[in-house]
Formats: C-alpha cells, sequence, structure tokens
C-alpha cells in the first residue's frame, strides 16, 4: 500500500503548478516574439521603402531658391509686409576659409535683407524677434522609384549623386537631356539634337511658368513709408508721347491695403503702364528723415533684371554676445552695424530680363467694347486684344511692322469667355519665345501655337531693351488698356522669368565676357538713356554643353548663386568668336547611374517660432514643380 506523504503532496501541488505555468509562459513569450518580429518587419519595409521607393532629404543650401529653401531667414517686409526668405548658408561655411586680418577667421552673421517688391533693407532684429533666427533647409520627399516607369523629363527638380563625390547628394532642375547640345544664351537655353543643326530653344510648359518665376510687384503689398511720403506709383496711366500722366485716364489710388485703379474709357485705348520706378537707398533715408518724394518723376524707370531677395543678405563679421538673458549683439538690436557686405550689391541683378508675366484683375461694365494686355520685350510690342463683345482674343506681334508667328501666321486667335459687364483675373506671359493667356486660372487655347523667333524680326532690335521719348518700351514692358466703358483693376501681378547665367566659372557669376564693375552694369540698367549706345549688351557670352547617351545637364533656379554642371569644368577650350558673344565648350553631365530621383513635395518646411514654438508652416508646404 503506498504511503502518502506531505513532501509526496508538495511535489504533486509543484508539478501542478509548473504545469499551469507553462502555457502562461508559452502565450508571454508569443507575444513577445510576435512584437520582435512585428518591428523588424516594420524596419525592413521601411529600409525597403527608404532604399527603393521614397526617401526625405533636407535642402542645406539655396541654390534652388525660391522653389527650395537651404538655410534661411524668413522675413516680413517692414513695410510692405511681403513676406520674403533671405538665404543664411553664409553662417554655416567653415570660418577658416573666411580668413580676415591678421589671419582670424570671420564668422559671418546675416543682418538684414531686401523685399524683392519694395526693395526696403530689412533689418533683422536678431535679439528680440524669435522669427527672425536662422531656420534650417526645407524638408522634402523624393521619388526613387519615378524614373523606373518613366524618362527624365526637362525641368523636373532632381536629386542625384554629385559626381565629384557620389557620397554627396544633390537637388538641381534638370535642364539638359541626353544626345543634344545645350547652350545658354542671354538667359534663355536652346538646344540642339544630335544630327541636327539648329538650336531650338527649350519652352517651359503652362504649369512651370509661375513656378519657375521670380516676384517683380505686387500691388496687395504697398509700402507705407513710400505712401506717406508719397513716392509715386509703379503704374501710371500714360499715352503715347507723353511726358507726365494724363489727366483723363486711370485714376490711381494705394492704400496700405492694396492698389485700385479705374478708368472711363472713349472709343480711344486709355493705357495703364507699370513703369519699373523703384526707390534708392538715397531716397529711403530721406524718407526715414521724414522728408517727400512728390517730385520724383512717375515715368522714371529702369530695366527688369535678375534680382533674387534670396541673395540679398548682408552680412557682418561680428560674434554675437551672450548675455543672461540671451543673445544681444555688439550693436543695438534692429540697426545695422558699421561693418557689413552688401552681397545683393556686390554680387546680384546684373541681367536685364525681358520675358514677364503679369495676372491682373478686371472689372468692366457692359459698355466696355475692348482690352488691351501687353508686354514689350528687346522693343517689340507683343499684344492680345479681347473683343468683350463676343470674348474673341487674338495675338499679335508688332515691331516695326507686323511680324509672324512660326507657323507664317500674323495672328493667332481664340474664344474666350471674357465679356463686358464681368470680372475676370487675367494673366499674360512672354516666356521662352512663346505668348500664353489664362482666364481665372485656365490656359487659353490658340487656333495655331503662339511661338516665335525674334532672330527673324527687323534687324537692330536684338535682344537687349529700347528707349524711345514717344513710347518707354522695356523702360515700361507692361500695359493694359480699356476701349469703352468702364474699368476697374483691383490686383496687379507682375513676374519675371528664370534667367540662366552663362557664367565662364568667374566670380561674380555674371554674362559679360569683359571685366565689368558691379556700380558701372548697375548704371547702364538703371539709366534707359544709355541702352542705345552701351557695349554692354555685346559683352554677354554663351556657352555650349554637348551631351552623350545618359547623361543630363542639372541647373539651380538660384541661378548667381548654384554651383552646378556649368561649374563642373572638365575640359576648357579658348574662347572663340561667335557674332558678337564669345562661346566655350565645357564637358559637365550627371550620368544616369547616379540619378537618385525626382523631388515630389516639401512636407516640412520651417516651423514658426512664434507665437507658439514649433507652429506648423503649413503656407509653405507644396508640391514642387
Amino acid at each position: 500500500m503506498a504511503k502518502k506523504t506531505s513532501s509526496g503532496k508538495a511535489v504533486a501541488s509543484k508539478a501542478a503548478s509548473d504545469s499551469a505555468a507553462k502555457p502562461e509562459r508559452s502565450i508571454a513569450l508569443a507575444g513577445y516574439r510576435e512584437s520582435v518580429e512585428s518591428i523588424c518587419v516594420a524596419i525592413i519595409l521601411a529600409l525597403l521603402f527608404r532604399s527603393f521607393v521614397a526617401e526625405a532629404f533636407v535642402i542645406p543650401t539655396g541654390s534652388m531658391a525660391p522653389t527650395l529653401m537651404g538655410a534661411h531667414k524668413d522675413l516680413f517686409c517692414n513695410e510692405c509686409g511681403y513676406n520674403f526668405r533671405v538665404g543664411a548658408s553664409v553662417e554655416q561655411r567653415d570660418p577658416q576659409t573666411m580668413l580676415g586680418q591678421n589671419n582670424k577667421a570671420q564668422y559671418q552673421h546675416v543682418v538684414a535683407g531686401r523685399c524683392p517688391n519694395c526693395r526696403k533693407n530689412n533689418v533683422l532684429s536678431l535679439a528680440s524677434e524669435p522669427n527672425h533666427d536662422t531656420f534650417s533647409g526645407d524638408r522634402i520627399l523624393v521619388s526613387k522609384f519615378a524614373y523606373a516607369l518613366q524618362e527624365p523629363q526637362r525641368w523636373d527638380v532632381i536629386v542625384f549623386k554629385f559626381p565629384g563625390n557620389p557620397k554627396q547628394n544633390y537637388i538641381k532642375r534638370l535642364v539638359g537631356l541626353p544626345n543634344e547640345t545645350l547652350r545658354v544664351h542671354h538667359g534663355d537655353i536652346l538646344t540642339q539634337p544630335a544630327g541636327s543643326d539648329d538650336f531650338t530653344i527649350a519652352r517651359k510648359p503652362d504649369h512651370k511658368i509661375l513656378p519657375t518665376s521670380h516676384l517683380v510687384y505686387d500691388t496687395a503689398f504697398q509700402a507705407e513709408d513710400l505712401l506717406v511720403a508719397d513716392y509715386p506709383s509703379r503704374l501710371q496711366p500714360w499715352d503715347v508721347g507723353a511726358r507726365v500722366p494724363p489727366n483723363d485716364s486711370w485714376l490711381v489710388k494705394r492704400t496700405p491695403e492694396g492698389l485700385t485703379a479705374t478708368v472711363q474709357a472713349g472709343n480711344a485705348p486709355k493705357w495703364l503702364r507699370y513703369f519699373h520706378n523703384l526707390p534708392t537707398d538715397a531716397e529711403r533715408l530721406q524718407v526715414d528723415l521724414g522728408q517727400r518724394l512728390e517730385g520724383v518723376n512717375p515715368y522714371r524707370s529702369q530695366a527688369i533684371t535678375d534680382f533674387y531677395p534670396y541673395d540679398s543678405y548682408v552680412t557682418t563679421d561680428r560674434n554675437f554676445v551672450r548675455g543672461v538673458n540671451g543673445f544681444s549683439m555688439q550693436y543695438q538690436d534692429g540697426e545695422l552695424p558699421r561693418r557689413t557686405y552688401d552681397n545683393a550689391r556686390m554680387n546680384g541683378a546684373f541681367h536685364w530680363v525681358g520675358d514677364l508675366t503679369f495676372e491682373a484683375d478686371l472689372q468692366t461694365d457692359a459698355a466696355a467694347k475692348q482690352l488691351i494686355l501687353e508686354i514689350v520685350e528687346a522693343g517689340i510690342l507683343y499684344q492680345c486684344h479681347i473683343d468683350l463683345a463676343n470674348g474673341d482674343a487674338v495675338l499679335s506681334i508688332n515691331g516695326e511692322q507686323a511680324e509672324m508667328f512660326d507657323g507664317g501666321l500674323l495672328t493667332v486667335a481664340a474664344s474666350t469667355k471674357v465679356r463686358a459687364g464681368g470680372s475676370y483675373s487675367l494673366r499674360f506671359s512672354n516666356v521662352d519665345q512663346q505668348l500664353r493667356l489664362w482666364v481665372n486660372g485656365k490656359t487659353i487655347v490658340f487656333n495655331a501655337p503662339p511661338a516665335f523667333h525674334p532672330e527673324t524680326f527687323a534687324t537692330d532690335h536684338g535682344s537687349r531693351p529700347h528707349f524711345t521719348v514717344a513710347h518707354p518700351l522695356d523702360a515700361a514692358p507692361v500695359g493694359l488698356a480699356v476701349v469703352g466703358g468702364t474699368a476697374t483693376l483691383g490686383h496687379f501681378q507682375l513676374h519675371r522669368d528664370q534667367y540662366y547665367i552663362a557664367t565662364n566659372g568667374s566670380s561674380p557669376m555674371e554674362d559679360y565676357d569683359s571685366l565689368q564693375t558691379p556700380d558701372a552694369i548697375h548704371t547702364v540698367l538703371g539709366n534707359p538713356e544709355l541702352w542705345d549706345s552701351t557695349t554692354l549688351w555685346a559683352q554677354r557670352r554663351m556657352i555650349e554643353f554637348p551631351l552623350e547617351a545618359d547623361q543630363f545637364f542639372p541647373m539651380g533656379d538660384n541661378s548667381p548663386e548654384s554651383k552646378d554642371a556649368r561649374c563642373w569644368v572638365d575640359n576648357y577650350f579658348p574662347s572663340v568668336p561667335d557674332q558678337d558673344a564669345y562661346m566655350y565648350a565645357r564637358s559637365s553631365f550627371v550620368p544616369r547611374d547616379l540619378l537618385v530621383g525626382k523631388a515630389l513635395l516639401v512636407f516640412w518646411p520651417h516651423p514658426w517660432n512664434r507665437p507658439v514654438p514649433y507652429t506648423p508652416n503649413i503656407k509653405r508646404m507644396k508640391l514642387i514643380r
């Protein structure tokens, strides 16, 4: 007979307990293993997604500004309120590369930037304004799969490995394609396919026109200091031969909230023109001292240039001094130090830009008969006439005589919904030797391509600005007119096209083959009376880049400050005369196997520091065009 003991009971009890614990431990282990496996799978999928589908990048420099931002300051103009960004990558450069007196490193700090709209030099309040801190570059999403499905397209924004250092990623706009020769000439891109003898201009599609353009003027943002000083409006009533604005034409009214212009028109066109009349720094100083500027000639003007607000930074080599209450400066906060470097004056706005796009919000009454939109380039009048009775739009080119479009037609036509008594947003563009029209944001399709070749036009025009007393031409290159009835202009915007510099690798980056000082260039560009006599235009060069199979040519949207393929010189050949310019041959490209992908969107621009730290900057989240 078996004998039961207390120890036997304990053994049985322990066995039962172990039997019950094993399933619990198995369940716990299984759950732990499942969690680990899920994390591992997620990491593997993320790595696969990053390697083959998409990846996030941070923009380091301003070579693609204003499309994409590197390290920068984000400003609202003190006078007109326009929001613009100024580059600050110079603050992150190695100070040993900028040695000053006694071989001491110069630490650069951006202390000001110039507004592209009213040209006010805005001084930063670095100690008291958190949003004047230096912000990091845009964070973008790049599709690595895009070019597995289709060929890279001209004007795409691409990411690639820099041929000089494949470990370093660059981002630029794709300009040159395989098996063609690319030419940079007077700011434009021309291409010659392999086997062809002719160069043709590379035209941007409609949806790329505004994303690659740069603001010149926006009437929604009026500089209050200029209003107080009665500085003339840049929009002025005008008539052929007029020396002063006529009294029986457009009435322009300005307030801090914007500009409006009204007209009662008769049977003759009543013109409103844009004069690129910018206040000088000396005049801005007079305004600061409380002086009035009503005596400035309202028809005074200058050439529209490749000014980049991003490059308008003013720097100082003075260092920050950390105080007990945060950062303070060795000079009064909000005032320029005595010793500064003005990059915009020394390295910017050197080239005339004739490719323009303007937008006007117009309202007419039922008696209005016709609208005329006009852009002048190189002394040639490019016009759009809209019949307000039936909406018919007709494009024409008027130089010394009526000129023809590429198809041999003197005019091209289209139907629109613009009628008398309505209110419309009209956009008219002359970019890449092609006219374009939009009504309420919709592209108007004409009965023939409105493209042209200006070199076939009358003799002495060339690609340079023109001016006469009877008609200011390129000194007032945009105009609109109304025939019959009453019209009101509620908003006006003017943009210039991207200007690609035909650099020879010199610094500063400019187009001119002979040595030109910044002051000499600005003197010519600022005085229309000199345009006919100067030799400056004949000094502009062209450059060419031959591309073979699987070779791509990228360039930055910020042409003066982009170290792109124009500057990757492998082979340099002496200049050879080519008409009135000089041409340089080079070998620079990105091979296909170094393409990383296509930039898709800015998913995280810098956040704001005020009113709440890390406030999302939703306004600048966008698709990349």
